[in-house]
Parts: structure tokens; sequence; C-alpha cells
């Protein structure tokens, strides 16, 4: 499915500012289930984006401008291609190692359902690892 994108951050100050920076978390990445088609990020200001990866591999942009200005407004439009993984998410950037997200704590303790749907998760995944590609398939006997 190709979904068309458009969010719009606008700013009005009481008093005009004389500078902002700004840091810009609105940038997809691509990963098994998604591909970025098209993306643009527009300031209604002269400036210059610089694009980063954050400490946990997000891809974000950065930005600083002078005023005196009373309005500021961030567009950003793109197209991003999907695909059904039947809501499992593969070939992201992780920095970090599962475990970290995997341990409970007293704020993230699992219920018994939230338990069962990962435990069913997992089981799903390894029977999908232990089916050989369908290109290794052998041939039917000739005679």
């Amino acid at each position: 499915m190709r979904i068309r994108i458009s969010h719009l951050t606008s700013y009005a100050y009481g008093t005009p500012a004389t500078s902002v920076i700004q840091m810009l978390r609105l940038t997809p990445r691509n990963h098994d289930g998604q591909y970025v088609a098209r993306w643009r990020i527009d300031v209604s200001t002269d400036c210059r984006l610089d694009q980063h990866e954050d400490a946990f591999g997000n891809l974000t942009h950065a930005f600083s401008t002078e005023g005196p200005f009373s309005e500021l407004a961030v567009t950003v439009e793109g197209e991003v291609e999907t695909r059904d993984t039947q809501g499992i998410v593969r070939g992201t950037v992780e920095r970090f190692p599962p475990s970290l997200y995997l341990r409970a704590t007293a704020l993230t303790t699992p219920d018994a359902e939230i338990a069962a749907f990962a435990a069913a998760s997992r089981d799903a995944d390894r029977r999908q690892r232990a089916q050989p590609p369908a290109s290794h398939a052998r041939a039917p006997a000739r005679r």
C-alpha cells in the first residue's frame, strides 16, 4: 500500500522570536515492511537542515535560524510504501540489544494477555525461520 503523508507544524509567537533551534524527528526509515519512496522537509524561513542519527538510530534533522519572525512553519510531505508483516517489524536499525527492551520493571511488567501474544509471535517467527526458502525446494523426481 502506498501512503501519502502531509504534516504541518506551525508556530505563532506573541513576541517575535529572535532565533530558533529545532530538532525534528519526522523522517521514517526503511525496513522490511516499509520503503520511503519520497520524503521532503520544508521550513518557512531560510535555514539549513542537517541530518543526523540519534542514539537509537532514528533519522533526525536539526536547524537554527535567526529572526525576528512572528511565525514559523515546518512542512513534511512524502510517500511511503508498506506491506503487511502481520505486526512484526524486521530489518530496522537497532543500536541496543533486545534484552534492554525485554526486561521487566515495575512499570513494564507484562500481564498474561501480552505475555501470551509475545510467546505466540516468538513461536511463529521460529517456525518461519525453520522453513527452507522456496528456492531450495527439491524438484520433483523425473521418471
